[in-house]
């Protein structure tokens, strides 16, 4: 029901959207040739006005000048000459309408006359004689083309946008239900994935919580267990974090700022340092200064934290991590580099993905979380994340616009 809603209300917008158009075209073909007829009449009614002889005062007509006259005026345009009394002295037509008559006045004049469907556009040109009319040239054509061709285009392209809304509801229907069966499914496998890593240490505290009550041990065996209990709420607790980060990160409700990027590295280094000493590696930090970005700076912290705990776990022994922070004209660049073994042709691919390990990787290596973590804080942020192997191990770069 809520698919159909959605396309409904689309096609609904895009339909309106599409007779407005359709609207405006009509409108503006009618004015084009309405314009277009307007200046076909002046052109033939004056043309016609240098065909009538003017003698002595008076309007003069011969066989000749009636030859030309009806030759002007064409096959679709009639024409009549009035004298100053308003009387027929030639016309192309076996009967003038009356409302053909000319207006007073020595003004070229161009109008509507008649009524309903009769109705026809008319051109007045004054003859004139030292400033004195002598007579009037009237042209004039039957409008009711135009009507009739504004009809038909409006059919024409209202039947379009029903026929382009139509289609459109069916591929948005597709569309739509394509999306939500992808989402409903990415929750799915995400619901999966989450469940599957908050069993696993559940059921550590559960065998250790059973074991340590089914009969009475030894003080150092309770220390043991509580301990082993401990380590792995901690572990749910970093799991539910990380889960919380990427759902506040994907839902847009990020807190966004002008932070300091290379101030943030400096502390992400700082929390680094202990995993790294107890590995005998060491970590070179390069940042800039002016690296200054609008972004979520705890969810920053947070993702750069992911990244360097995954270049620590995968640095040589005795290795290095470098963290740099750099701007250029409109960009600040983040990287995390190792000296490990880089990452894997499937890693290359999928690692930024929830919950996605290496194939064949140990229990206890991580929930695959965090690189997971870091694409949604950075894109959230307007950021993008690029995995890479540089010339001696695993580089993970970042990059935002300026500040």
């Amino acid at each position: 029901m809520n698919r159909l809603r959605l396309s409904g209300a689309y096609v609904a917008i895009m339909l309106a959207g599409l007779l407005l158009f359709a609207a405006a075209a009509v409108f503006a073909i009618d004015r084009t040739q309405r314009s277009t007829l307007d200046a076909r009449l002046a052109t033939a009614g004056r043309a016609a006005a240098t065909f009538v002889d003017v003698s002595h005062g008076q309007i003069r007509i011969d066989a000749d000048d009636r030859q030309q006259f009806l030759t002007v005026l064409g096959a679709d345009t009639d024409g009549a000459v009035f004298d100053m009394r308003r009387r027929v002295l030639l016309s192309s037509a076996a009967r003038v309408p009356p409302d053909i008559a000319p207006p007073a006045g020595t003004s070229p004049v161009i109008r509507n006359a008649g009524h309903g469907d009769a109705i026809v556009r008319v051109f007045s040109w004054p003859m004139l004689a030292g400033g004195k009319r002598l007579g009037t040239v009237v042209v004039w054509r039957s409008s009711d083309w135009i009507d009739e061709t504004d009809r038909g285009l409006a059919i024409v392209l209202a039947g379009a946008a029903l026929l382009i809304a139509g289609l459109a509801l069916l591929a948005g229907n597709f569309v739509t239900r394509r999306a939500l069966e992808d989402a409903f499914a990415r929750q799915r496998r995400f619901t999966a994935d989450a469940s599957h890593e908050l069993r696993a240490p559940l059921a550590v505290i559960r065998a250790e919580a059973d074991l340590a009550i089914r009969k009475e041990r030894e003080p150092a065996q309770y220390r043991a267990a509580l301990e082993t209990i401990a380590s792995e709420a901690d572990y749910m607790e970093s799991l539910i974090g990380d889960l919380l980060t990427a759902a506040r990160a994907e839902s847009g409700h990020v807190q966004r700022e002008r932070v300091d990027a290379s101030a943030i590295l400096e502390r992400v280094a700082e929390r680094l340092q202990p995993a790294a000493a107890a590995k005998g590696a060491s970590i070179d930090v390069q940042a800039a200064p002016g690296a200054f970005v609008v972004a979520d700076g705890h969810a920053l912290e947070r993702a750069l934290l992911a990244i360097g705990h995954n270049a620590v776990r995968y640095a040589a022994a005795s290795g290095k991590v470098e963290l740099h922070a750099r701007r250029s004209d409109h960009t600040v660049e983040i990287a995390v580099q190792d000296n490990g073994p880089g990452f894997s042709r499937e890693a290359l691919d999928h690692a930024l993905e929830r919950f996605w390990r290496e194939p064949g990787a140990a229990a206890g290596t991580g929930s695959g979380l965090g690189l997971a973590i870091a694409r949604s804080v950075v894109e959230a942020n307007e950021g993008t994340i690029m995995l890479s192997n540089a010339a001696n191990g695993a580089q993970v770069r970042l990059r935002f616009p300026a500040a």
